[in-house]
């Protein structure tokens, strides 16, 4: 992968990931509301899942002359409402489950689609934790929340940066 079209490649295949196990028979088909950004002021239904992209780090002193290894943090968010609490939270823990299931069956495929190299490493489970509840707005009833965090472990190749600049200068 190259930093000029890595960063949003690798937010891609997350969102994509998830996306295709939000339809019928689908591993999320009950989730009624998916943004794959950090903030919506618009309505929620739930079940409700946000996928965030945190910054991405080098994962040791990065060397930017040939390639460097970077772990991107994504944080998924699950929220279920049930009239009871601890039936909620249970809900909102499987809902996260399932999304780290749907992460795991298609990232590498939607990768091979949508990338010309194979640049993620793999994926691991940073934390997983049940955040608590939500308000919902005029009402006395909660939501409960789940997080996730998984690792996106992948490599930029800034050589091959510096080549495709270079090339396209030179208008070839």
């Amino acid at each position: 992968m190259n930093i000029l079209q890595g960063f949003e490649k690798i937010n891609e295949v997350m969102i994509t990931s998830l996306e295709r196990e939000i339809t019928t028979d689908g591993l999320l088909e009950d989730v009624e509301s998916f943004f794959p950004c950090y903030y919506e002021d618009g309505s929620i239904n739930e079940p409700v899942v946000w996928l965030t992209q945190h910054p991405s780090r080098a994962n040791r002193q990065a060397d930017i002359s040939r390639t460097m290894e970077l772990t991107t943090p994504f944080q998924i968010t699950c929220g279920v409402y049930e009239v009871e609490l601890q039936d909620a939270n249970m809900a909102s823990q499987n809902l996260a489950n399932r999304a780290i299931l749907s992460i795991l069956k298609n990232w590498q495929t939607v990768q091979s689609e949508i990338m010309t190299a194979r640049t993620i490493r793999n994926i691991t489970l940073d934390t997983y934790t049940p955040m608590g509840y939500l308000d919902v707005r005029g009402k006395s009833d909660k939501v409960a929340m789940t997080g996730v965090i998984l690792n996106v472990n992948h490599i930029v190749n800034w050589q091959l940066c510096c080549q495709q600049l270079l090339t396209n200068d030179n208008g070839e």
